[in-house]
């Protein structure tokens, strides 16, 4: 949250306006050995993923999650061949953190060297999320891809009257209607990124970077800042968004964000297929069996090939809020 000191002086309008410009104190940190402890291991799949979440102690067992030089690592099954027609396995087993901790507003500060992306059905994703149902309280995408993807994506879902500019961010944006009451229904409004090096193989070949998301009263801007060009502030005590430059995404308009989002919990996910990555696998450039369907095409890929997900893991250095 923003550090008393920069209230000071500074009538609470102005500030507002000028959040760009707002300096943060740490409230909580995520990282080493008690990293896993911030986070409950879901085990429900809720977007038709050909996957099996598994508990924390299957995990662990199972060598699914690690820590290695102070990061916490987690991936998937990346051995064992399985079944994908009908009556078969209900997919690959993953790992699905979802935070314990809500929040309302702030400074979310994210420093990752390595994600799943880029990878032939896979979709693994770092995201916010009220709690349910779905999305009453709101939904805030800051890193998502699918399949081949190079670029991330930045997305808002919201179940009414939310809609953005698409103004002052260095992402491209198409659809600005983020309600699924809206035209876009549960595609949201997302912006999407215009440098390889944010996701997927361009990212893990620069050791990653660090996902930056404030979350205001008056909008929520993301940043991507690829490792080696974060602004010196950002690995302070106190990070100072004057210094953050144009964001990424900057989700502001006619949106009443204290009422669109709320309680938002911290989730990593890593899936497969699904109701987004297996609905576009057929025109993704990934392999396709005759006979089958996209979505079919995709079970089949990530049931018979579990040698391609040797590298379908991230790897966090630590998540702090502010």
């Amino acid at each position: 949250m923003p550090s008393l000191s920069a209230l000071l002086g500074v009538g609470a309008a102005t500030l507002f306006s000028v959040a760009s410009a707002t300096k943060y104190t740490v409230q909580d940190t995520y990282a080493g050995s008690s990293f896993f402890d911030h986070f409950n291991f879901g085990t429900e799949e809720k977007t038709n993923g050909f996957v099996k979440y598994v508990d924390r102690a299957t995990a662990k067992d199972k060598g699914y999650i690690s820590y290695e030089g102070g990061d916490a690592i987690f991936g998937v099954d990346y051995k064992s061949k399985l079944n994908s027609g009908d009556g078969g396995d209900i997919g690959r087993e993953s790992v699905r953190l979802e935070g314990k901790t809500e929040y309302n507003k702030g400074l979310f500060v994210l420093d990752i060297k390595h994600m799943p992306g880029g990878i032939c059905g896979t979709w693994p994703s770092f995201w916010s999320l009220g709690r349910e149902p779905w999305p009453v309280k709101g939904e805030i995408d800051i890193i998502e891809g699918v399949n081949k993807n190079s670029v991330n994506s930045f997305v808002l879902h919201t179940n009414t009257n939310c809609k953005t500019e698409g103004k002052g961010q260095s992402g491209v944006q198409a659809l600005k209607d983020c309600a699924i009451d809206g035209p876009y229904g549960t595609t949201g409004c997302g912006v999407t990124d215009t440098s390889s090096s944010s996701y997927g193989a361009g990212f893990n070949a620069n050791n990653g970077g660090y996902y930056v998301t404030e979350w205001q009263a008056e909008g929520i801007k993301i940043w991507f800042f690829p490792r080696g060009s974060e602004p010196k502030s950002l690995t302070s005590s106190s990070p100072d968004t004057a210094e953050f430059g144009t964001p990424n995404a900057n989700f502001q308009g006619d949106c009443d964000i204290e009422k669109r989002f709320m309680d938002q919990r911290f989730i990593f996910t890593n899936t497969f297929c699904g109701d987004w990555g297996g609905n576009v696998y057929a025109q993704s450039g990934c392999p396709m069996y005759d006979g089958l369907s996209g979505m079919a095409s995709c079970k089949k890929y990530v049931a018979e090939h579990p040698e391609v997900f040797k590298d379908a893991y991230w790897r966090v250095s630590s998540f702090k809020t502010y």
